[in-house]
């Protein structure tokens, strides 16, 4: 998930939005990091570095304390996103966003819709070619048998393999409302109805 996020910053969906976050705390803690770098008065001892103090204590204690949030928020949706990757794995299947996923659900239920189709293009042709066939003949030619047989086999293994991913889907839900709360005050600070986002990481391992 993670390499998907960085290659695109899938802020809108539900869960790549939260590998993204991921990627943005990282880089807000860097800035942070950069300031209090900047900030420090830094002196040598036998050519080895030693921070005396700062420039600026108060900003640097702010900053710290903003570092402290921003990591355990991002180490909070780390363990989101080790989840989802654990629930594709159970089920045998790459990571992938929900977009993607939705896809594939739409896939298998419309299985065997490109089969009807080919049935009524092969019937029509039937028809076509020999307006004087009748019903039983029509329905015994060996190539629309084969077409049948495998529409019935399609609707089948599209419905079975489509309730799996439904399960799947089902299993991601929690995790991407738990981490969408984060990922939105990362993304939206200003419209962030939590305070501070640091918190879920509380509810989620009481």
């Amino acid at each position: 998930m993670m390499s998907l996020a960085r290659k695109d910053r899938g802020k809108k969906d539900p869960l790549l939005k939260i590998a993204a976050a991921i990627v943005s705390l990282e880089e807000q803690i860097c800035e942070k990091e950069s300031v209090i770098r900047e900030q420090s008065i830094i002196s040598f001892e036998n050519g080895v570095p030693k921070v005396e103090g700062f420039h600026d204590e108060s900003m640097v204690e702010k900053t710290q304390d903003e570092i402290a949030v921003l990591t355990t928020n991002k180490l909070t949706l780390k363990d989101i996103v080790n989840e989802a990757e654990g629930v594709f794995a159970k089920f045998g299947l790459q990571a992938m966003s929900m977009e993607s996923l939705d896809l594939k659900i739409d896939e298998n239920r419309d299985k065997a819709v490109s089969i009807a189709r080919a049935i009524n293009r092969l019937a029509r042709k039937l028809l076509s070619d020999n307006p004087a066939l009748t019903l039983p003949e029509l329905f015994a030619d060996t190539e629309l048998q084969t077409l049948e047989g495998s529409r019935g086999a399609a609707i089948v293994q599209g419905s079975t393999e489509a309730a799996k991913l439904i399960e799947l889907k089902d299993q991601l839900l929690p995790l991407c409302s738990d981490g969408g709360v984060i990922a939105e005050s990362v993304f939206h600070p200003q419209r962030s109805m939590v305070t501070d986002p640091a918190r879920l990481s509380e509810l989620r391992s009481a």
